[in-house]
């Protein structure tokens, strides 16, 4: 309060322009490695949109989460594929990315983002189970003291809701939110946003023989679930 009305005023940025619909399709960059990057992208939103609350929680139980996610749960505890699998929304003041990052073997790489297409396909066509939908909301709602734990969290909290023009209520109404949305709610807007198809996908790695993923472990392995942000 004692620094702030001391700062000049100055005038206020233009928004930047809106970005343009990439064009979906696979670009492989050679790497000498024994892995390879894949990254699986496309627009998504900006962080004022009314479907942020749906697409949160819906990304928490896609790959955004950590162990326990659909995408960790399939690519990383059943098949050995990676050490972390993860998904994500960037939402910007305009619309930022939806990205899914991971790294494997190089002579899995095929099969394996065969599977990670095939995974995301699967999940906008079901949507969510009510058991995991209860999970990340318990998980969203257990991380939220963290989020205002310190004064620099309130800081970044505070500079959040003013860079992108958020009510002041922001971290109330988005709990609220994400207690009250249902699979219906989840499954409309991740498909509303998200299409198996409209995937930008960048793979960065050798090109080797490729070989047949191994078959799916059904032994359980039980892991904490990463912290959320907000």
């Amino acid at each position: 309060a004692q620094v702030s009305p001391a700062l000049p005023q100055g005038p206020a940025l233009a928004p930047p322009p809106s970005p343009s619909e990439p064009t979906a399709g696979t670009q492989n960059i050679e790497f000498p490695s024994n892995q390879t990057h894949l990254m699986l992208a496309q627009l998504g939103i900006p962080r004022g949109h009314p479907d942020y609350a749906a697409l949160y929680l819906g990304n928490q139980i896609l790959g955004g989460g950590g162990f326990g996610t659909r995408l960790m749960e399939e690519v990383r505890e059943k098949r050995g594929l990676t050490y972390g699998v993860y998904s994500g929304f960037s939402p910007m003041q305009v619309a930022g990315p939806f990205m899914i990052n991971l790294q494997t073997r190089a002579e899995l790489a095929e099969g394996t983002l065969e599977l990670v297409q095939r995974l995301v396909a699967e999940y906008l066509e079901k949507g969510p189970t009510d058991a995991e939908l209860a999970r990340s909301k318990r998980e969203v709602a257990g991380s939220f003291p963290l989020s205002t734990a310190s004064n620099s969290d309130i800081v970044g909290q505070l500079g959040s809701i003013g860079f992108y023009d958020l009510p002041l209520t922001h971290l109330e109404d988005f709990m609220q939110q994400v207690q009250a949305l249902s699979v219906e709610d989840v499954k409309a807007a991740m498909n509303k946003h998200l299409s198996p198809d409209d995937f930008v996908i960048v793979t960065a790695g050798p090109q080797v023989e490729q070989k047949p993923l191994p078959p799916p472990s059904t032994k359980p392995l039980e892991q904490p679930s990463s912290v959320p942000e907000h």
